[in-house]
């Protein structure tokens, strides 16, 4: 049998339905499907409860709590009865993302506000405490769910969305003081804004209670830049007041101040981090170095050392200074501009540094008193010594005031002295230990007892016989200033007829 649908005319003039005979032809117009009764609809709970045993329908309820929640339990505020771990922790962050709360005149969301919950442990410790199997905590209680805040993102939101409870910060500031030439510091000032820390508190408090009104409290903003970060940046600086300058080969070849230093930098506090970014001024830095080979290099100078006999360094009367020499300043202005930036003043220099030497200089004396001569000796050791200079002398008158002979060592100098009985100003003072004053006597230089080298300007008379003295060595001045600078305290003196 064939069947087209009601109200529909082919044009062939059958009937709409047709029975068509066994081993007969079938009619020339098309064949249709007939239109069947429509499907009964499924009586699902009627299916649950008929045709499935008891017993395992109740395996299926029993199945089914150990894998959900117990019903009526929330989470930040969201209900998670009867769901599973995975999709409780959905819907808790679903729940915090979209809340919106009223902050003072301002309604913003949990996304707006970088609000955010650790979902997954959230749900399952829902599952631990109220698991659906256990008939006895249905309904029982809502899940801690501590809220964390990104307190960038909630500050410029609420900043926005709030301007009248903040007011900006001040950064500290580090300048440079050209009173004292060093680098000082301009203190922070707080500002004001929103207390994070207490919203995120109250947050968390709203979403366990269904509250989203939520009070603002203001709370003193710190700045970025401290004035304790400024302050220990600004020590960082001066503390390398002493060895700032241009170095060759981990030595200073030229010193530079602070006060020229400061001119090549400017030094601004990063409004996000607080840190203190310097910035090189290359202009000043290229001006303050084109002299640079002049400043920095120079000859080397040997040490010079006094020894005595034995070896012992007695003085040393030249210090030694290393060679330095650059011959251009190619790229110098871009490596200060690097060690700027990290705050380090030591600048390192590309060229040659020549080591000096230590120039050891034996020296002694030796007074001829037959010869009326004294004579000044100097080498590189004993033994090794050559004449540098001799000056006729005047010694001792005899008895008392004879001039001593035998082996001495200079043991202390003075450039001027009242010699014998003196007061403070050179005047003769009666009763005293000497008969006589001689005031303001030049360059002593004392070997033996009260004996010792000086300079004479009351009588001329040098040389073989001069006995004019009461057991000192009179010299001319300038002779007596020469001995003064050459034997140094230690020096030997030989005294000998």
């Amino acid at each position: 049998m064939a069947t087209r649908p009601e109200g529909v005319d082919d044009g062939s003039g059958t009937a709409a339905t047709s029975v068509i005979e066994p081993g007969a032809a079938a009619p020339e117009a098309a064949v249709q499907w007939a239109q069947v009764d429509p499907p009964k609809k499924r009586r699902l709970g009627l299916w649950l409860g008929l045709g499935i045993p008891t017993g395992l329908l109740a395996a299926g309820a029993v199945a089914a709590s150990l894998v959900l929640i117990a019903p009526g339990i929330t989470a930040a505020g969201a209900s998670v009865g009867l769901q599973t771990p995975g999709v409780a922790a959905e819907t808790i962050a679903a729940r915090v993302a979209d809340t919106e709360f009223t902050i003072g005149d301002a309604t913003l969301t949990g996304a707006d506000l970088g609000l955010s919950v650790d979902a997954t442990t959230i749900a399952n410790d829902a599952f631990d405490a109220f698991p659906a199997w256990n008939l006895t905590v249905w309904g029982q209680g809502e899940v801690p769910a501590p809220v964390t805040i990104d307190a960038d993102k909630a500050a410029e939101s609420l900043r926005e969305a709030l301007p009248a409870l903040y007011t900006d910060s001040v950064n500290a500031q580090v300048v440079f003081d050209d009173k004292t030439d060093r680098f000082t510091t301009t203190p922070a000032e707080p500002g004001q804004g929103v207390d994070i820390d207490a919203l995120v508190a109250d947050i968390t408090a709203g979403l366990a209670s269904g509250t989203t009104s939520i009070e603002p409290q203001q709370t003193e903003v710190e700045a970025a830049a401290t004035t304790d970060e400024a302050e220990a940046f600004a020590t960082e600086l001066n503390d390398q007041a002493k060895t700032a300058g241009f170095y060759l080969e981990d030595q200073r070849a030229h010193g530079v101040a602070l006060t020229e230093i400061q001119t090549w930098m400017d030094i601004q506090a990063d409004p996000t981090t607080g840190e203190f970014v310097v910035t090189p001024d290359m202009g000043a830095i290229e001006e303050s170095i084109k002299d640079l080979p002049k400043k920095v290099n120079q000859d080397v100078v040997d040490a010079q050392i006094v020894t005595n006999s034995a070896g012992d360094h007695l003085r040393t009367i030249q210090e030694g200074q290393d060679g330095f020499g650059i011959s251009s300043t190619d790229g110098v202005a871009g490596a200060i501009a690097e060690s700027l930036k990290t705050g380090d003043l030591r600048f390192e220099l590309q060229g040659e540094v020549v080591k000096h030497e230590t120039q050891l200089l034996f020296r002694r004396v030796e007074v001829d008193k037959s010869a009326g001569m004294t004579y000044m000796y100097e080498g590189p050791a004993a033994g090794q010594e050559k004449l540098v200079a001799s000056y006729p002398i005047a010694l001792g008158t005899g008895g008392r005031y004879e001039t001593q002979t035998g082996h001495f060592t200079v043991y202390g100098q003075l450039t001027h002295q009242h010699m014998g009985s003196c007061d403070a100003q050179g005047n003769f003072v009666p009763g005293g230990k000497f008969d006589y004053c001689t005031a303001n006597v030049k360059w002593v230089s004392y070997f033996n007892g009260d004996q010792g080298f000086h300079g004479t300007y009351w009588h001329g008379n040098f040389g073989a016989g001069a006995r004019m003295s009461h057991g000192c060595v009179n010299m001319t001045e300038a002779a007596a200033e020469h001995m003064y600078r050459f034997a140094q305290v230690g020096t030997e003196v030989w005294v000998h007829d």
